[in-house]
């Protein structure tokens, strides 16, 4: 009995949720305007790999810090991953795998 009061409380929780892409022209701008954020945004990541790998110098940048948003990006593609989410689980895959390049770089040359 406990298991359907679950579900039933889930389908009425997600029943309130909008059409993806919106009906709405300015929403529907918004919803395809954070694809590209999402998949653009871990690009601002490269500048960084390219100095870290270019001068084969972690000087200045924190291994605990990079592992950490690894971590943190890797959780919320599983996240993704699980709520069948593609805009999460893209962004985050790009982060996850950015963050970890500079991790590793940091390793690799401290």
């Amino acid at each position: 009995m406990h298991g359907f009061h679950h579900m039933r409380a889930r389908v009425r929780q997600t029943k309130s949720l909008e059409k993806f892409p919106s009906d709405n022209p300015w929403r529907r701008a918004l919803d395809y305007l954070m694809y590209a954020v999402g998949l653009l945004a871990p690009l601002a990541l490269v500048p960084q790999i390219l100095q870290l790998y270019g001068s084969q110098s972690s000087a200045g940048l924190s291994f605990a810090t990079w592992g950490l948003l690894t971590i943190v990006t890797a959780l919320w593609t599983v996240y993704g991953a699980a709520h069948r989410d593609k805009q999460i689980f893209f962004a985050n895959l790009l982060l996850t795998i950015f963050n970890g390049i500079v991790a590793v770089g940091i390793l690799l040359y401290s």
